[in-house]
């Protein structure tokens, strides 16, 4: 059976953070320009361009619909399939566009931060892999800095790093496991990401190791990073 995959970029998100460490009021990250193209159109044309990707959904504010609508068909993101209006959380906001999901219970979902741009398609596709293999899979990278823990300004102890990963998106599931999750969370909308609702939920997920350069933008200094390591 043709197992199908559909993406979720999720793009409601304000970006108080970074305007706050940018002194500005800009619009939100995921829509300024970056090397002459939308943040958020970055992902958009990489999952355009992925074979096994079907669809793609985005959730987001309605003030940007009509800039969405234009930069899709503008660069030719035939795969777009909806815009769903964002909830008051990120959370919510992707909860909102797996419910607008038309698919096959063993299909895949994808979900990814329309704020990381620099996510490769070699990433996406050892996740993909990986996905139909597993099930639950997430992509991160192995923690490489000493780390302490501490209180106030005074180290209470260091922690072994050789279990931590810092996590990134896309995540993927299947939609079976996703939607028996959102079912047994119940009102709950405290997760930070869908691995926590998952694993809330019971059910095992798997890391696969991805790239440091697939940076989240929450500063104005990780928008001048990217700058340069997109050139």
């Amino acid at each position: 059976m043709k197992i199908d995959v559909h993406v979720i970029i999720t793009a409601g998100g304000t970006g108080s953070r970074f305007n706050k460490s940018s002194r500005s009021s800009l619009k939100p990250k995921q829509f300024m320009s970056l090397h002459g193209k939308p943040v958020i159109l970055h992902s958009m044309l990489k999952f355009q361009k992925c074979k096994e990707v079907k669809s793609i959904y985005i959730s987001a504010s309605k003030e940007y619909f009509n800039l969405l609508h234009q930069v899709a068909a503008k660069n030719k993101i035939t795969k777009l399939k909806a815009l769903v209006e964002g909830g008051k959380t990120r959370f919510e906001s992707v909860r909102n566009a797996f419910e607008q999901v038309n698919c096959d219970v063993d299909d895949i979902i994808l979900i990814h931060d329309a704020a990381r741009p620099n996510v490769t398609k070699e990433d996406i596709g050892s996740l993909i892999s990986a996905s139909q293999k597993y099930g639950e899979v997430i992509l991160g990278v192995r923690v490489s800095d000493t780390v302490k823990r501490i209180s106030g300004s005074i180290i209470k102890d260091t922690v072994d790093r050789n279990d931590l990963w810092l996590v990134q998106t896309p995540q993927a599931f299947r939609y079976d496991v996703l939607s028996r999750s959102y079912i047994i969370a119940g009102s709950r909308t405290d997760f930070t990401d869908e691995s926590s609702l998952a694993e809330f939920a019971g059910y095992e997920v798997r890391v696969t190791e991805g790239n440091r350069y697939n940076i989240k933008i929450t500063s104005a200094e990780d928008m001048h990073v990217l700058k340069k390591i997109m050139k």
